[in-house]
């Protein structure tokens, strides 16, 4: 079973800015985020990145890519952990605007390199993502296969609990 706690108070810190991602679920805090917002946030630069999907086929390199790492945006929405055990059994879902999912475990963002690569994206080979509209990608750079959870018009992550 999954288990949703929400809140109705949301955060979009720059009043008028179109909400390009918002983080709910299981956090105190949830959040509507801006390109602005984003982009304020402290980015990582990642390099060299081959994606290659789930069959072994590559499909695309990024030469250069800077990002705002997921564990940053989810701590900002303040995640409710009720009982000492709780983050060893939560989910975080993201989705993009064609409901494309991929899944993550808390552990692996918080507690393994892999989430040391796992980055929203504002910036892909020098140009920013969102100049023409609201539009960010998420990519799992520390993957084998990267392609497989490239989120392409990243809209929501959403924190779950299993029980």
């Amino acid at each position: 079973m999954i288990t949703k706690t929400r809140t109705t108070a949301c955060e979009l810190s720059k009043p008028g800015d179109n909400i390009a991602l918002q983080v709910t679920g299981r956090v105190g805090n949830p959040l509507m985020l801006g390109m602005a917002d984003i982009r304020d946030m402290e980015t990582e630069e990642f390099q060299d990145l081959f994606i290659v999907c789930g069959s072994g086929t590559p499909k695309d390199c990024i030469k250069r890519c800077r990002g705002v790492l997921m564990e940053k945006i989810i701590q900002k929405a303040d995640v409710i952990q009720e009982e000492h055990n709780d983050t060893k059994k939560m989910i975080i879902i993201a989705t993009a605007d064609d409901e494309y999912k991929v899944i993550f475990s808390w552990q692996e963002i918080f507690n393994t390199a892999t989430g040391g690569g796992v980055a929203v994206l504002t910036e892909r080979d020098g140009k920013p993502l969102g100049e023409t509209r609201d539009r960010i990608d998420l990519i799992s750079a520390q993957d084998y296969y990267a392609g497989s959870r490239y989120v392409r018009d990243l809209r929501h992550i959403e924190v779950l609990l299993y029980r």
